[in-house]
């Protein structure tokens, strides 16, 4: 079994896209994050034998996430506790996407990352992605891909999605891989060149392989350019308004 973690906040205005409100105010960074989210979701749609696990932040904020994201994915209670599911399609069939919630919890990115991917493998699940949600565009198909890849008989250890700014928007792993979050510097333009170097680093080095580099949104030139993409539609319908 696959496991999706996307690591999203509660949309609280002047706590989500900083750099995006520096030009728009806090309260529209919130409402234009709160659609790239939603969106998101809707791109999220065919995932293949994959549970999603939104991991939040603030950590008290699970009952509010919940309260925004069940509804918008359909979702209604499961068989098992605090696992919820989705239909996987729009197509009219039961609906069989799992979801379930965790708190981020204390920490650095690394080490939120490194334990959201450890308590997914000691979960059972063999094969773990992980994505922001900054970057809409990632959607099912190069999450699948990612996957497939991490499959194929010519198998890589790693799969990682590098963005425009010298990071990644999506990191594929089948074994739990420590070294890949440790003395990483975050926030700054060479995440993905120590990533890489991280994984050459250790006794047994890892295989990697890099899938097309995607725009994450993260301040009003993404946001104009991704308004002017396909996706903008979808944008504009997500913050009710009218698409001309």
């Amino acid at each position: 079994m696959r496991l999706l973690l996307i690591f999203l906040k509660e949309p609280i205005p002047g706590q989500v896209k900083t750099r995006l409100a520096s030009d728009v105010g806090n309260d529209n960074a919130a409402r234009y994050y709160k659609a790239l989210v939603e969106v998101l979701l809707r791109q999220l749609q065919g995932l293949n034998h994959c549970r999603i696990r939104f991991c939040h932040s603030p950590d008290d904020a699970g009952d509010a996430v919940r309260f925004w994201l069940l509804p918008e994915m359909r979702a209604t209670a499961g068989p098992t506790e605090d696992v919820f599911l989705a239909p996987s399609s729009q197509l009219p069939t039961p609906p069989t996407q799992e979801v379930d919630f965790r708190a981020q919890r204390q920490g650095d990115t690394g080490s939120r990352l490194e334990r959201a991917f450890a308590e997914g493998f000691n979960d059972g699940f063999s094969e773990i992605a992980a994505i922001g949600s900054d970057c809409p565009d990632c959607g099912a198909r190069w999450i699948n891909a990612a996957f497939s890849r991490l499959a194929a008989k010519t198998s890589r250890h790693a799969i990682i999605g590098p963005n425009t700014r010298g990071g990644y928007y999506l990191l594929a792993l089948k074994a739990h891989a420590p070294q890949l979050f440790d003395r990483i510097p975050w926030n700054q333009s060479n995440v993905l060149e120590a990533t890489l170097s991280a994984a050459q680093s250790d006794e047994t080095p890892l295989t990697t392989e890099l899938l097309p580099e995607l725009r994450d949104v993260d301040n009003l030139n993404d946001w104009q350019h991704i308004n002017k993409s396909p996706l903008g539609a979808a944008l504009k319908k997500a913050l009710g308004e009218t698409i001309s």
